[in-house]
């Protein structure tokens, strides 16, 4: 997606130079030695007063990553899983949805999701929360006989809209949400979720 929108922009591929970021130093205040930022950013207003944000990108619900041999792995509804300890990061969209489909009695709150998968790994807790597309990475690459438990219905949150991260009042943001809305509109992004973020249908959202 960071391809298309620099060739959008009138860039060639070679004219794109990836560099590291936290996720967070990324939303911080303050300077940045990048000019726009790609990490599945959910947008929120409170992120609004530090840095700015493109058009969204992409709109994704939270899911639950398990591993087939935890209590959660055979859970289907909301219910059953507020009786299972379930990891979260802290400050994310995914807590704040955690917190209002599941309550806090079991929920276990980590700095990052490498702490929360670290957690499960460990058996500390039998399920951890992300959005859909961090689900379907953590169960395919990163968890031995990891597994989409589903997607968490829709709650007074609402949906996790993403988009690109750039520093606050960047003269970058209106291009680069002109970019963003065009290749929305001629179907790129269609495209690109279907490429690389298709098999919802493995995620049934739960009840």
């Amino acid at each position: 997606m960071a391809d298309a929108v620099a060739t959008q922009l009138g860039f060639a591929k070679d004219d794109v130079v990836w560099v590291r970021s936290t996720f967070d130093s990324a939303i911080a205040p303050g300077p940045k030695d990048w000019d726009l930022n790609v990490q599945q950013f959910s947008i929120t207003d409170e992120r609004k007063n530090a840095v700015d944000f493109s058009s969204s990108d992409y709109t994704t619900t939270q899911a639950v990553v398990t591993t087939g041999s935890s209590p959660a792995a055979s859970a289907t509804t909301v219910e059953e899983l507020k009786g299972i300890p379930v990891g979260v990061m802290s400050a994310t969209t995914s807590y704040q949805v955690a917190e209002d489909q599941l309550g806090t009695a079991n929920l276990s709150v980590y700095n990052s999701n490498d702490d929360a998968v670290a957690a499960l790994q460990a058996g500390q807790v039998d399920a951890i929360i992300v959005d859909l597309p961090t689900a379907f990475y953590l169960a395919g690459a990163v968890l031995d006989d990891g597994k989409v438990v589903g997607q968490l219905p829709d709650s007074s949150v609402g949906g996790d809209e993403l988009a690109f991260v750039l520093p606050k009042g960047s003269a970058l943001t209106a291009p680069v949400s002109e970019a963003v809305d065009a290749l929305r509109a001629d179907g790129t992004l269609d495209e690109l979720q279907q490429t690389w973020l298709g098999g919802t249908a493995a995620a049934p959202v739960l009840k």
